[in-house]
């Protein structure tokens, strides 16, 4: 199996930019700060707080504005990431809402004084009326940079990482330095409600079994092959996912002959708010997921992660964390374009079901460094 580095832009691209930051000039003239996130799931949230923390050492005295829907949970992050000020929540269902919201923007920008504009996405209609809100700076790399007062050169951006797409809109105004991993810091009662569970073991790797998509689901019988597989080599195991997750958690404690720990049974606020999902990553010497949430929560913590890819390629949404794998065929049909079939692949799913238990296992064990 091939091992998937993420890919940045080359830095001397931004090496103009870095000679006079923009951001040094600007930093008493910006008040407030809107970043137009769009629809973030999981996945996208994790991936977005190392750049709303470099946007915070920028701009230390502006209100950052995070616009966007967040999954249901999320909102429990704002307990241990202080770059963001406000969170606007947006979601759009119907075409015909886009003028209503837009008004809504409109207000939102005259009454938190908002000077700055960062458009994250990468739709030509959206980029445009995102451009006519009545902001002084715009910042973008959507619409080849059209509407945005910073323009570089983005050449190859379908081999770059998601998370250095979104750096380059912070490098683009100065900033050179930006950590891959936030700061994080998680409240005194999450330590102690974890620490009964975690004393128990030194040795923990955590396992995600599901995905918001069953299509992207790993079978559990091979996940329970792993964990024992895991377990004999004298780790303990973490069962870890959603509330909805849970009878597919179970079904996999059944499937394995040494029994894992499986906290949404101990008590299902541990399913219900992912702060805890993070702090068991941390606690984990590795993290084993599906191309989902579980995956990213890992990446936060600078956990290990083997990643198990099929519709979605690791090159654009790999693990960051130092020491992962992304296990990946790339077969000639991936980056899967038939998404919308769902279960009904004509090729039986081959990208993801092609992973074998012995692969996965042999990963796991180069990350743990067992010989």
């Amino acid at each position: 199996m091939k091992f998937y580095q993420p890919v940045d832009y080359p830095e001397a691209r931004f090496e103009k930019f870095y000679k006079n930051p923009a951001y040094v000039k600007l930093r008493n003239r910006i008040k407030g700060i809107l970043v137009f996130i769009g629809e973030s799931h999981y996945g996208d949230f994790m991936l977005s707080m190392p750049f709303f923390q470099a946007l915070k050492e920028m701009f230390p005295q502006s209100k950052i504005i995070f616009a966007g829907h967040r999954l249901k949970g999320l909102e429990k992050f704002s307990s241990i990431f202080p770059f963001v000020d406000v969170y606007f929540e947006f979601r759009m269902k119907k075409k015909r809402e886009v003028l209503k919201k837009w008004f809504l923007f409109y207000r939102l920008c005259k009454r938190e004084k908002v000077d700055l504009l960062i458009d994250t996405q990468r739709y030509s209609i959206v980029n445009l009326l995102l451009a006519l809100l009545p902001v002084r700076y715009r910042l973008s790399y959507g619409t080849g940079c059209f509407f945005s007062h910073w323009k570089f050169n983005q050449k190859g951006r379908d081999r770059i990482h998601d998370i250095f797409q979104l750096f380059s809109l912070c490098r683009v105004l100065g900033k050179k330095d930006i950590k891959i991993y936030p700061e994080v810091n998680f409240p005194e009662q999450y330590e102690k409600k974890v620490e009964p569970i975690i004393s128990t073991s030194e040795k923990w790797v955590s396992i995600f079994p599901g995905a918001s998509e069953q299509v992207k689901r790993w079978p559990e019988e091979r996940f329970a092959k792993v964990a024992d597989a895991l377990y004999e080599d004298d780790y303990s195991i973490l069962l870890l996912g959603s509330l909805k997750e849970k009878e597919l958690l179970l079904r996999i404690n059944n499937l394995m002959k040494h029994k894992p720990v499986i906290p949404a049974v101990i008590d299902e606020e541990f399913a219900l708010d992912p702060v805890y999902g993070a702090l068991f990553c941390k606690k984990s010497k590795l993290c084993i997921s599906n191309e989902s949430g579980g995956l990213h929560f890992a990446g936060l913590v600078n956990t290990p992660v083997v990643g198990i890819f099929g519709l979605k390629s690791p090159v654009k949404w790999g693990p960051l964390s130092s020491g992962s794998i992304a296990l990946y065929k790339n077969l000639p049909c991936s980056p899967c374009k038939m998404r919308k079939a769902k279960l009904n692949c004509p090729y039986n799913r081959r990208c993801l079901l092609d992973i074998s238990v012995e692969e996965v296992i042999e990963a796991s064990r180069k990350c743990l460094g067992v010989s």
